[in-house]
């Protein structure tokens, strides 16, 4: 029995969750005022999700606000790309987005099916994907302008990769747009590798995420939900039966209460999937027959669409839907034709009773429906994503393979990578399958897995991309395919190189370029040229880059292939420098950059920004280099594709950590470094710069497990572009650590497996050299401290070995701060011989201030500092010199080297707050000894402590008892803040300390 039918589904009255709304309201006033927020809310399947989000809307509308509402939609393997944004934003007229967007709208026509029939709208063949997602945030900005919008996201453990990406943009790309995001999922969906966790994962580092998390009712609540839908005070053994059954599930108590009524005597249904059922079976024939149609068309489904597909006459169909909403299973969407579920538990247990005899005939009878009239689908635009999961549950495998291969190409025109790429790959599984003339007009199978292997590609997921490009080789006869197969090799080549395997990119170009046939048309013959000449010149062998890239020039500008000029003109400007014509190359990088934006290539012209920045950072000219990824950056956000992101944001931290742009570099590479990103060498990149800043930053343990990571992605990568800057990163972080002998291992590890024929080195091996020789200084002080001259002199060899090739790397190419960093490990190669002087330091310290480097140029001082201090000379300015390092320090939240200048500053009694402005030079006459307020005794028996003497040695030597000398001991270990002889003795070969008085 159905019960009652006074009995209501719902209550009227809003039960519980006062803190969730009370944070939404919070979200809301914060978005009036500018600051939007972003919540989350999870929780198992008929927690109450929906109705917290009714409410929430209905509060804002009260208040004001607007309210945009889209679902995520569950289509199996299908993807249907940016539904609920489809879905919000249908409520959304165009001239009212004409006005947003001006001009712009253009480009959402092909997300938007409203703007198709806009005056004066055209819709481009692609859009790049971060172009669209700008639109889009610019949209909801507008829609926001006049009151505060909140946009709900429902069911978000069904989004599409598209939609995710979109959601993780928002969050990241906020301004101060008047906007909320309500996101809902359930918690019960999320297994171990379900998608939606790295999204959340990533969401939870913005402060302007909230995550919710709704949990069932208490018995009072349900007592409370109870009220309302009986209208009376419940039997309390009526709430006990009821929160045994739902255990305080409000959807389940709502359905068992449907189920059986307002009864306590034992009729309820032993789960809810049986209630469910068991309500759906009391309705009539008709009733059920509707609602089995429904349920295999969708969360929504068009009235129209269920009069072409039901197996029923009309009035039949009326009646039988009148009655399912009638009694709440199905609901009305205002103002339209659209039906949909109550919850989607209810269609979901539809769907799971449906028999195998009846499934596959329901969804034939769809898909005949929409591909008749893909009006009727709810979504309003391509149904090809539908069609395709219709034939698929019907086993109409030729239906299929067409369904998904145009749902493909509607995903590319949307810039929805990761489901073009599902979409073509389901088609070319299904090739063989389908008769040669249901094939006609299809695109091929090597053509389907090639689309495929782009758009894994530009979705960022280059291990995909380059597996399908092998798959699509493996099925090109080379000898009679020539031209197909040059083009496919050239696209793996590019691929392989995104995933750092450079060995691999090289043989799969030079194969490009062997098979490549003479007679080739001229555009083609460019474009495989020019991906080897790409490939050299990241390589660095300009010579041989070059003449690639000269002769495919010629190819490209006689046939008039204005994208392959472009792309030969980006890869031609590195390859100018490395042959000593800068400005040539800087003009062919310019003229790239204007090409790519007349053709609207974002690739391209991101390719431009970073080989720019790249050729003024190699040139010495940090300041523009910077300048120029920042504006590449913002483009890239604007304009680009989600694979070459991290690339761009590791590129801007590295030279923003160079420059001391420290915070900076700390704002944008967790965008860099997401779990959720697909990886590319870029993320490697971008993670390997943030172990570069926590290393500076003395963060010891967190470079180690970020530089794990980048070991596994980079596992087979090889050369030192991809390499060194790792190496360098672990050796930092274990030399302000103190662990000098792990960062010899590191920088040796480096040098050993470097490649003689890789002649871009020394951009990538230049500051590992200078860690290597300062590796090697501490451990020769280390070892002069304990009178080990054995272990002295291996670490003099191994620093002035070092030092010989890093002097050969800029011999070779003698870039400004590859320069540097050669000068910087010869001094450190001289302190570690203990030749080094404090002079060389300052002037070294003055020539990274040109630069434009801030931490080189602190650390320079402080060891200016500490040569003079242990000179035994007069201070001179040594007080300024190490506050002016300190401030440095201090601002970069360099915490090691703070530490360290600190150190020194107080053992040499100088008060850094008050060395700032200036400080009286000392005495001609103080000593070392005098400046760190050792008496004559305590120096004498410094000296002897550090030649390794016990107390008994230094009592007989001094001709006092044991008893003196360790109350000697225990003061010179307070004076020079040590806590061991070996310290004590590692300071004082610092300070100048070991040498007799006088000498």
């Amino acid at each position: 029995m159905l019960g009652s039918v006074s009995v209501q589904l719902a209550s009227p009255q809003f039960v519980g969750r006062g803190p969730e709304l009370a944070r939404l309201d919070e979200l809301i006033r914060s978005a009036a005022g500018g600051e939007p927020g972003f919540a989350l809310i999870g929780g198992e399947s008929g927690v109450g999700k929906s109705r917290l989000m009714e409410e929430f809307a209905a509060r804002a509308l009260q208040s004001g606000g607007r309210v945009l509402v889209g679902d995520c939609v569950d289509l199996g393997d299908a993807e249907l790309p940016y539904a609920p944004l489809v879905g919000a934003l249908r409520a959304v007229g165009a001239d009212e987005l004409s006005a947003v967007l001006g001009r712009g709208v253009r480009d959402l026509a092909p997300l938007l099916p409203q703007l198709e029939a806009s005056e004066g709208v055209s819709v481009p063949t692609s859009l790049a994907q971060g172009r669209l997602f700008e639109l889009l945030l610019v949209v909801l900005g507008g829609l926001g302008a006049e009151q505060p919008l909140v946009l709900i996201v429902e069911d978000a453990h069904w989004a599409d990769p598209s939609t995710r990406d979109f959601l993780s943009f928002l969050i990241r790309n906020r301004r101060r747009e008047r906007l909320v995001v309500a996101v809902t999922y359930r918690t019960d969906e999320l297994h171990r590798r379900h998608p939606l966790r790295a999204f959340l994962a990533e969401a939870d580092r913005s402060r302007a995420v909230t995550r919710l998390t709704l949990e069932r009712f208490t018995r009072e609540e349900l007592a409370e939900l109870l009220t309302g839908i009986l209208g009376r005070v419940p039997p309390p053994q009526l709430v006990e039966d009821l929160f045994g059954r739902a255990e305080g599930n409000p959807f389940y108590t709502e359905e068992l209460v449907a189920a059986g009524g307002d009864a306590a005597d034992g009729r309820l249904p032993e789960d809810i999937r049986d209630a469910l059922m068991l309500r759906i079976e009391a309705l009539g024939a008709d009733a059920q027959g509707a609602l089995r149609v429904a349920a295999a068309a969708g969360a929504r489904v068009r009235h129209a669409l269920l009069e072409a597909a039901a197996p029923m006459d009309r009035s039949a169909l009326v009646g039988g839907l009148r009655e399912a909403v009638a009694h709440q299973v199905l609901v009305q969407e205002h103002g339209d034709d659209v039906y949909r579920f109550r919850h989607a538990l209810l269609r979901e247990a539809l769907v799971d009773d449906l028999l195998p005899g009846e499934r596959g005939p329901l969804h034939a009878a769809l898909g005949r429906a929409l591909a008749a009239d893909p009006a009727l689908s709810a979504s309003g635009r391509g149904v090809a994503a539908e069609l395709a999961a219709h034939w698929t549950a019907a086993h109409d495998i030729p239906a299929a393979f067409e369904a998904s291969a145009q749902a493909g190409a509607e995903a590319e025109s949307m810039a929805a990578w990761a489901e073009a790429n599902a979409h073509f790959e389901r088609a070319a599984e299904l090739w063989d399958a389908v008769s040669p003339e249901r094939r006609a007009g299809s695109p091929g199978r090597v053509d389907l897995l090639r689309r495929a292997a782009e758009a894994a590609n530009l979705a960022g997921d280059s291990d995909r991309a380059v597996a399908l490009g092998r798959s699509a080789l493996a099925l090109v006869d080379a000898s009679s395919e020539p031209l197909r197969a040059a083009v496919l090799h050239e696209r793996v080549g590019r691929y392989l190189w995104i995933n750092g395997l450079s060995r691999d990119a090289v043989a799969e170009l030079r194969q490009a370029v062997d098979v490549m046939p003479a007679d080739a048309p001229a555009a083609e013959r460019a474009r495989v040229l020019g991906a080897e000449g790409h490939l050299l010149m990241l390589l660095g062998r300009g010579v041989e880059s070059r003449a690639r890239c000269e002769e495919a020039l010629e190819l490209a500008s006689a046939a008039g292939a204005r994208l392959e000029e472009c792309r030969i003109l980006n890869s031609l400007g590195p390859t100018l420098m490395m042959t000593g014509e800068l400005e040539a190359g800087l003009d062919s990088l310019r003229r790239a950059r204007e090409l790519a934006e007349e053709i609207g290539d974002p690739e391209e012209l991101t390719r431009s920004y970073i080989n720019l920045a790249e050729l003024l950072d190699q040139a010495g000219r940090l300041a523009e280099a910077v300048d120029v990824s920042r504006e590449g950056f913002a483009m890239a956000r604007r304009e680009g594709i989600p694979g070459v992101l991290p690339m761009l944001i590791a590129e801007l931290a590295m030279r923003l950590i160079r420059q001391g742009g420290w915070d900076e570099a700390d704002a944008i590479l967790p965008e860099g470094t997401s779990a959720g990103t697909s990886w590319n060498v870029g993320r490697a990149d971008a993670l390997c710069a943030l172990a570069q800043l926590q290393a500076l930053r003395g963060d010891a343990a967190g470079a180690a497990r970020t530089l794990r990571e980048v070991e596994r992605e980079m596992r087979e990568a090889v050369g030192s572009m991809w390499t060194a800057p790792v190496a360098t990163a672990a050796a930092d972080a274990a030399l302000w650590d103190g662990r000098p002998l792990d960062a010899r291992s590191a920088v040796a590890a480096e040098l050993d497996r470097r490649e003689e024929t890789d002649d871009s080195e020394v951009t990538y091996l230049a500051p590992l050299i200078a860690a290597g020789t300062r590796a090697e200084a501490e451990l020769a002080a280390q070892a002069r401290a304990v009178g080990d001259a054995s272990a002295e002199s291996f670490a003099v060899a191994r620093a002035a070995s070092i030092l010989d090739v890093g002097r050969g790397l800029v011999a070779a190419d003698p870039q400004p701060e590859a320069v540097l960093n050669v000068e910087l490990a010869s001094l450190e190669a001289a302190r570690a011989a203990a030749s080094a002087s404090a002079s060389e330091w300052a002037d070294l310290a003055e020539r990274w201030a040109q630069h434009g480097c801030a931490f080189p140029v602190a650390y320079c001082r402080w060891r200016q500092a500490e040569l003079t201090l242990s000179g035994g000379g007069p201070r001179g300015d040594v007080p300024a010199v190490l506050a002016r390092a300190h401030a440095v320090a201090v601002e970069l939240g360099a915490a090691p080297l703070q530490r360290e200048i600190e150190d020194l500053a107080r053992r040499a009694r100088i008060a850094l707050d008050a060395a700032v402005e200036s400080e009286p030079a000392a005495s001609e006459a103080s000593s070392a000894a005098e400046r760190v307020g050792l008496t004559a005794r305590e120096l004498d028996v410094l000296q002897l402590m550090a030649g390794g003497a016990t107390n008994r040695e230094i009592a007989a030597r001094l001709y006092i008892s044991q008893k003196t000398v360790t109350v000697h001991v225990t003061r010179i270990l307070a004076k020079l803040d040590a806590r061991t002889r070996v310290e004590a003795a590692g300071v004082a070969q610092r300070l100048g300390l070991l040498e007799p008085a006088g000498s």
